[in-house]
């Protein structure tokens, strides 16, 4: 059996980059920690969801605690996990976990459902021994209001006006078996609807994985789902190795007018990384050595 050398990428979203140092360092110990795992044989799927956890429990990223707050000042939260072998769990809307990269994997491994989102996800989330979590912050609420102040109407296309940032977090990781997984989580949009649901629990747009590779997208959800960004980029790596896959499809994207960035690792663990953005934050290890994004 040919040997599978192992690696790992992160991401922290896409457009404009604010406490870049922050998000380096979030990204490098969520990278690291989860390297130092795939060294000692663990699974891509149990590395994924740690290094996810750890983006989501560092506030500056748009995930977990202190996720992006909707028009009425909630954290709604999505967030999806999936391996090339096609396993896929993810939850919508949901609030007050912690984790919900953590209720995704659940809904993958326990359920015989895909998708949980709201209400519903919440009482699975506490069958599951979940307890009660406010993830939102004062930093978050400030710019809630700051923002709040500036918005004349609520019809959404008002908020295009006051998207600067397109954040998400995801992972993306290949062990020595050659298991591909991807984990994705964020907390929006400021000021959406309540009950939007982005690209990121969403099976093809956000997130995509099989056979030939893994693709994670950060960028506007809305276009992302339009345009099913991530499984443009998976099919691509049939024909071409993630890097070539992946500027195939910004092109596209840019072409079409989706603002977005795109991770991934295809089948013989070459890595993707790419974006049409102003910027976007990410760090990846492969063969020992880190890369990182610059500011």
């Amino acid at each position: 059996m040919k040997k599978i050398n192992c690696a790992i990428i992160g991401q922290g979203g896409a457009g404009g980059i604010n406490y870049p140092q922050r998000r380096r360092d979030g990204l490098i110990k969520a990278v690291s920690v989860g390297y130092g795992i795939l060294m000692q044989n663990g699974s891509s799927l149990d590395v994924v969801e740690k290094a996810v956890e750890i983006l989501e429990n560092t506030t500056v990223f748009n995930a977990g605690t202190g996720s992006a707050l909707n028009l009425k000042g909630e954290a709604e939260m999505d967030a999806s996990i999936m391996t090339n072998k096609l396993g896929f769990g993810a939850v919508a809307a949901i609030k007050n976990v912690k984790n919900p990269i953590k209720v995704a994997r659940l809904v993958m491994e326990k359920t015989d459902h895909l998708l949980l989102c709201a209400e519903g996800a919440i009482k699975f989330a506490r069958s599951m021994g979940i307890k009660y979590y406010n993830t939102k912050t004062k930093e978050k609420e400030r710019v809630w209001k700051r923002k709040r102040k500036n918005l004349k109407s609520a019809y959404f296309k008002k908020l295009n006006k006051l998207i600067d940032l397109y954040e998400t977090v995801s992972i993306v990781a290949i062990d020595k078996n050659g298991l591909i997984c991807v984990g994705i989580s964020t907390g929006g949009i400021t000021l959406r609807l309540p009950g939007r649901i982005g690209d990121t629990p969403i099976i093809g747009t956000g997130i995509y994985a099989d056979k030939n590779g893994v693709v994670s997208a950060t960028g506007h959800g809305e276009e992302i789902m339009r345009h099913m960004i991530a499984f443009r980029a998976v099919s691509l790596m049939v024909r071409y190795p993630a890097q070539t896959a992946g500027k195939k499809v910004i092109d596209y994207a840019t072409k079409n007018g989706c603002k977005c960035g795109l991770i991934g690792i295809d089948k013989k663990g070459r890595i993707l990384c790419a974006n049409n953005t102003k910027s976007m934050s990410w760090c990846y290890i492969k063969n020992g050595k880190m890369e990182l994004f610059k500011y």
